[in-house]
């Protein structure tokens, strides 16, 4: 539908939900969205978020950049997002239950 031939309400709304598809709106929080990023793997998201990071760190510590025009925060606060807190415990678990074999095989030998 070309932007010229739009008469009603409806119809703008169908054209904009048709060009609208990357933010989806959250169920029972108004006002909020979320976007979707593919990534191949935890360890590509986990490099994405550790990136994010040095970024910022070189922007702190650079004297030739001005990083009062560049928010930081916002781009930390979505390094935090990246970083898989609930796999990180169950990686957690594995690494006591491995420890716990290798200490029950080294004591019956």
């Amino acid at each position: 539908m070309e932007t010229d031939k739009i008469k009603t309400l409806d119809e703008f709304k169908d054209f904009a939900s048709y060009h609208f598809k990357l933010l989806k709106p959250i169920q029972d929080k108004e006002g909020e969205s979320i976007r979707e990023i593919k990534f191949y793997g935890y360890s590509d998201m986990t490099c994405l978020g550790v990136n994010l990071i040095r970024m910022c760190l070189n922007i702190i510590y650079s004297d030739e950049l001005d990083n009062r025009e560049i928010y930081i925060g916002s781009v930390l606060e979505l390094a935090l997002q990246l970083i898989p807190r609930a796999e990180i415990e169950v990686l957690d678990e594995i690494y006591k239950m491995v420890n716990e074999k290798r200490e029950t095989e080294e004591s019956t030998q």
